[in-house]
């Protein structure tokens, strides 16, 4: 089991070279290895065994497999009647039906762990969009100006190709650029969000208010252990029964059909209703985060003096007018490349390259 985690550590290491933020890298780092872990977990019959056990009310029976496999396959069902329990009832949904008594079928367990799979790959679909943009074109621009150190090549060669990079051969021509990290972060809002309709679906309208009353119930007072309070359901056992029934459709030795209805323990959705509350609480966190690191683009994009702000809390000992003069004759496009760089660049080396630039564009015409 532990070799199996094991080769999640690529998803672990940090790039040399940072072309996105914190928050993108929620969606295609922390989500996907999450959704990966929950995968292996729900796969895994190391811990858990069987994902489904039915009894044999006593009966010698020497088809076992063959039972466990038919409930599995065909789904199992509670009664909603009995979801609220009764006296007399084995567990919360389980029980003798009575007329008209509702079933619940619950098919969904077969397909968790191919949903999960399916939504690590949505979530990290974004980020390979932006890899095939981006190219490697900042890993060129920053690259072995990181370190502390300030290394010769900088002092005789790269300055001058970065800052004839940025004022002449490539200035006004990064538009396309920004705007298409602009496109992978609301890409991942997009996302986040239909993953959580996509499982509200999945559990039959379950999810959308299934992290909620997880939290109402396990802060709900509870009555002493000498009585009983059918009123109060567990909303895991509720939408993640661990005992369920299954009807079973045999031929007796003469030809008739006959109609066996089993108890089937599912010892899965032990972890399963865990698993899901779990994703109901941190897509909602990572929706409106993710919402609000759109609109801060949004804001940035709108607001040049915010450009600086951001700018100067890179460098130490600002000069605020030199910045400022700066960001006012490049474009949103070349700001997004700078700031890029001031997140992989030696804060001395970025701010030489800075003053630099403004020398640079005192000598050059302004164009609009």
């Amino acid at each position: 089991m532990i070799d199996l985690f094991m080769r999640f550590r690529a998803f672990l290491k940090f790039d040399n070279v940072s072309t996105d933020n914190n928050v993108f890298r929620m969606h295609y780092k922390v989500t996907v290895i999450m959704l990966l872990v929950f995968t292996l977990l729900v796969t895994s019959k190391q811990f858990f065994g069987e994902p489904i056990h039915c009894m044999n009310n006593g009966e010698k029976d020497t088809d076992a497999d063959a039972v466990n496999s038919y409930c599995w396959i065909y789904g199992t069902y509670t009664l909603r009647s009995k979801l609220k329990g009764e006296e007399g009832i084995a567990y919360l949904g389980v029980g003798p039906p009575t007329e008209n008594d509702e079933q619940i079928k619950h098919t969904y367990y077969q397909w968790v762990c191919f949903v999960l799979l399916g939504q690590a790959v949505m979530f990290y679909i974004p980020r390979y969009i932006w890899k095939i943009w981006e190219g490697g074109r900042l890993k060129a621009l920053a690259a072995d100006l990181s370190g502390p150190i300030v290394s010769q090549d900088w002092l005789e060669c790269r300055r001058g190709q970065l800052i004839s990079y940025l004022t002449y051969t490539n200035i006004y021509t990064h538009s396309a650029y920004a705007l298409r990290y602009a496109f992978c972060e609301i890409l991942n809002l997009v996302n986040v969000v239909g993953q959580i309709f996509l499982l509200d679906v999945f559990l039959g309208g379950a999810f959308r208010n299934y992290g909620a009353t997880v939290a109402v119930f396990t802060h709900t007072p509870r009555v002493p252990a000498n009585m009983i309070d059918f009123d109060i359901v567990n909303p895991m056992d509720q939408y993640f029964p661990k005992l369920t029934k299954c009807w079973l459709r045999k031929y007796g030795p003469s030809g008739t059909l006959q109609f066996r209805d089993r108890l089937c323990v599912l010892p899965l959705n032990i972890v399963n209703e865990k698993i899901f509350v779990i994703l109901w609480f941190w897509l909602i966190i990572l929706a409106f985060i993710s919402a609000l690191a759109v609109l801060f683009r949004l804001l940035v994009f709108s607001v040049p003096p915010l450009r600086t702000l951001m700018v100067m809390g890179q460098i130490r000992y600002p000069n605020r007018k030199t910045i400022s003069k700066v960001i006012k004759r490049f474009g949103y496009g070349d700001w997004f490349i700078l700031y890029l760089l001031g997140k992989n660049m030696n804060p001395i080396i970025y701010k030489e390259l800075i003053l630099e630039i403004s020398k640079e564009l005192d000598h050059k015409p302004f164009v609009v």
